[in-house]
């Protein structure tokens, strides 16, 4: 049966004509300074999907890379990544298109605002204040006018906020035990259930969106146990959390607050749709029933009593990684005039 993410079925119409239209180039010459970073903000990420023409992902994809998001870096925004989204469980739900869903981070919602072109920023001014114009503005104008013409629309955009996973050592003693090899295969009423490993298989990358309904007022407490309880255990079968985050009702988001649930999201990622498969379905065998595996099911059993529903949806990319990105500045000299 196939899963497919929960999003709320209306979309603003206007506020996506203003996201999709072009951003009008200044004539006049724009440098800029700027102050020392704000500190203590909540940071935001904002999660947009997009339609797209069939066949046109990998050019929407280079377009953002090559030409948006290396200005959107030098408004202070860091890309998660862009991904397009699949459909190896069930039939495609959307034939003859293509799907994008982008993350982007934000120091803060007053950071997202000054990102916007200057008619949507509030009381920030706009990009321009943060990264003045010049050849830099110009290529990204020219990728979200590139972007255009593959666009067929949008389910539309939330906030989210919450926890990125942290890429950190784990350190899992081993018990010191003692095995002998057996012709029977391990159950799961085995006492005990050891591994070892074969060399690691290639394949191509996916990753999963698992939307969950919680307990209202319980992210923190639900984030703390997946993020201590759950998460090394799923690194240590090679799987990699990317972060857990919950929706936040702020404007300019399709985001509709119920009253009696949270609504959350988890990005992961795994080294193709088999070893999805295999965590999903057998994780003990890779990684046997010592303690930690014992404290994920109790863990796992923790969070299914806050969580309501849960669905799945497949994406198929690597995260973007910030790469190094050398902007000269342009040969140009300038003095304070006010």
């Amino acid at each position: 049966m196939r899963r497919t993410i929960f999003f709320p079925q209306f979309v603003v119409l206007a506020f996506i004509a203003t996201l999709l239209a072009p951003v009008t180039a200044s004539a006049q010459l724009v440098p800029v300074r700027n102050d020392v970073p704000k500190v203590g903000q909540q940071e935001v990420i904002m999660m947009r999907h997009a339609y797209l023409n069939e066949g046109s992902y990998a050019y929407w994809y280079e377009q953002s890379a090559q030409k948006v998001w290396p200005w959107f870096e030098r408004l202070g925004a860091r890309i998660v990544g862009d991904f397009e989204i699949i459909y190896p469980e069930g039939d495609d739900a959307t034939p003859g298109q293509d799907e994008a869903l982008r993350f982007a981070r934000y120091a803060s919602y007053e950071h997202w605002q000054a990102t916007r072109p200057n008619a949507g920023s509030g009381s920030t001014g706009g990009s321009l204040r943060l990264a003045g114009n010049g050849a830099l503005f110009n290529a990204n104008n020219d990728g979200l006018s590139s972007r255009r013409q593959v666009s067929q629309g949008s389910r539309g955009g939330y906030f989210l906020m919450g926890y990125m996973a942290e890429t950190r050592p784990i350190y899992m003693p081993g018990l010191g035990e003692q095995y002998e090899l057996t012709e029977s295969r391990p159950t799961a009423a085995d006492a005990a259930i050891a591994a070892r490993l074969d060399r690691a298989q290639p394949g191509d990358e996916i990753l999963t969106l698992e939307y969950l309904r919680i307990t209202k007022g319980t992210f923190e407490e639900y984030s703390a146990v997946t993020r201590n309880r759950i998460w090394p255990y799923l690194e240590k079968l090679g799987g990699r959390a990317v972060g857990q985050w919950r929706v936040v009702y702020l404007p300019n988001s399709q985001a509709v607050e119920n009253e009696d649930y949270d609504e959350v999201y988890n990005l992961t990622r795994y080294a193709s749709y088999d070893h999805y498969r295999a965590l999903r379905d057998n994780a003990v065998s890779m990684g046997g029933n010592g303690p930690d595996y014992e404290d994920v099911l109790e863990a796992a059993q923790q969070l299914q009593a806050m969580t309501r529903s849960r669905s799945t949806e497949f994406l198929r990319g690597s995260p973007f990684g910030s790469p190094p990105v050398y902007t000269p500045a342009m040969r140009e000299t300038y003095r304070l005039i006010d």
